[in-house]
């Protein structure tokens, strides 16, 4: 998916990656970052949202929940972290990281509560009244107010599978009424998701309903007491969508993931401030019937994956279509169109989730001064090796 404009924008990522292989300095099954790139592209990112007074939360599940990557954002002035789930939210705190947002897109357990609470978090999300009284209780025992961003949902949203939740319009002035008694939170904003996508057919990001639900929720919410602080707007985000944003000066919070490693669907079809700082590295495992294979174990179903660039040099790269494994099979190994040599190296760009795989990834800074070195090496939940 990005492999072309990983090779026009970032060739010098690639070729650290096949000498460090070829060098057995780095296993297959591995996604390699370029930590300068990607700080380059953050910084951008945060220049753009602090121009407009945009709050940002550095999204990781994408990366590998990666603590050393987090703990560099919060150097160069990210707010915290938005953690996806519970688990994301351990890392963090396992690590002394700020969390900023939580909740959304899982909710906290009830395990969980009184833990997360008493460590701190800007703002937790909720979908359920349950939730909230839960929240509450656990800020009363720690003597704070905590503040609560509300999940709403419209009828006309884009909702994905696996990620149904959230208060209708109709129901916000019931909870309002009930979360009076409750003393400890504060409902203090509002959130939905995916505000902003990729429209394949315009080649361009856009607004979805989703954000026109939060609006809407923003209005009501206020109408009935609430002092609404946080709009939070999250998908797709990057220097073009924060450009977008200006559209909406409600929005006060972005969440960039991809858009940090320049690989967004836009960053295919668009020259943009962020390039591709990321991909993923394999080696030829073992040849049948005229098909090389390569190892797997990095595949995500939405990655999108077309072609790898094959070979034991950087110089002697050539491009080779890659044969997926079916949706119902474990990817092992995934196959080539052609036979190469075994021990060859495997060049991949394409929208990753590491946080789903059993990859690991390679942390590598130096690479634009001609002095690669390898930071660290952490499994795909944020684990250092």
């Amino acid at each position: 998916m990005f492999l072309d404009k990983l090779c026009k924008t970032n060739p010098n990522l690639i070729q650290t990656a096949v000498h460090m292989h070829q060098q057995k300095q780095i296993m297959p099954d591995t996604y390699v970052v370029d930590v300068d790139q990607f700080i380059t592209n953050a910084k951008a990112i945060l220049q753009k949202a602090n121009d407009q007074n945009i709050e940002l939360y550095y999204m990781l599940k994408q990366i590998g929940r990666n603590p050393y990557l987090a703990m560099e954002l919060e150097k160069i002035g990210y707010k915290g972290a938005v953690v996806v789930d519970f688990k994301e939210a351990e890392v963090m705190m396992k690590n002394h990281l700020h969390i900023a947002h939580a909740g959304h897109l899982v909710q906290i357990p009830s395990m969980m509560v009184n833990q997360l609470v008493e460590y701190g978090c800007d703002y937790i999300t909720v979908y359920s009244y349950e939730k909230l009284v839960e929240v509450n209780e656990a800020a009363k025992k720690v003597g704070i107010s905590q503040k609560i961003c509300v999940r709403v949902i419209g009828e006309n949203d884009r909702i994905y599978s696996g990620q149904t939740a959230g208060f209708y319009l109709d129901q916000l002035e019931a909870l309002v009424q009930k979360a009076k008694y409750l003393t400890h939170i504060e409902i203090a904003g509002v959130d939905n998701f995916p505000c902003f996508l990729y429209d394949e057919t315009t080649k361009q990001i856009e607004a979805q309903e989703n954000l026109y639900t939060v609006l809407k929720a923003k209005k009501i919410l206020e109408g009935l007491g609430c002092y609404i602080q946080n709009v939070n707007a999250p998908s797709a985000t990057c220097v073009h969508t924060l450009e977008l944003m200006k559209q909406y000066p409600e929005i006060t919070s972005a969440e960039p993931g991809h858009g940090l490693s320049g690989t967004t669907p836009y960053h295919v079809d668009h020259d943009t401030e962020e390039i591709p700082s990321i991909l993923y590295l394999s080696e030829v495992s073992h040849v049948l019937d005229n098909h090389a294979y390569i190892y797997g174990g990095g595949y995500y179903r939405r990655g999108h994956i077309q072609n790898a660039l094959i070979g034991n040099s950087y110089e002697g790269l050539v491009k080779d279509s890659v044969i997926l494994p079916d949706m119902d099979s474990i990817d092992y190994h995934f196959g080539l169109e052609n036979p190469h040599h075994i021990g060859d190296s495997a060049i991949l760009c394409f929208r990753y989730q590491i946080f789903v795989t059993r990859s690991d990834v390679c942390l590598v800074k130096g690479i634009h001064s001609g002095s690669p070195e390898i930071v660290d090496v952490y499994d795909s939940l944020g684990g250092k090796k």
